[in-house]
């Protein structure tokens, strides 16, 4: 498959269970602020706080009124390697009644 531009759907922010490490609260520390911390018995090496799905929340507790992160910068290394144009991206986007993304083609003029 060749090269898929991210949309900013922000469809993986609200389909998905967005569970994030301990340093990935160190780096963005509005982590412990929004997130639910997991009990010990749930809690794996890169799981310690949940992010999505929350009481009241559409979606992950950082995804902006415009479906965009707000903490982009400092985002947790799960957004950080997921991947627009895989199955995955496929899934939560129709998940949420859209297409799946194409394949970007350089203009030919």
């Amino acid at each position: 498959m060749g090269k898929v531009e991210c949309d900013k759907c922000g469809a993986c922010c609200q389909t998905f269970p967005v569970l994030v490490s301990l340093s990935d609260a160190m780096r963005e520390p509005r982590i412990k602020q929004c997130a639910i911390e997991l009990p010990e018995h749930l809690k794996q090496p890169s799981w310690d706080f949940k992010l999505h799905p929350l009481p009241f929340h559409r979606g992950c507790c950082f995804l902006g009124g415009d479906d965009l992160c707000t903490v982009y910068e400092t985002r947790p290394d799960v957004c950080r390697t997921f991947e627009a144009g895989t199955e995955e991206c496929a899934e939560a986007r129709a998940r949420l009644g859209l297409p799946p993304l194409q394949e970007w083609q350089p203009d030919r003029h």
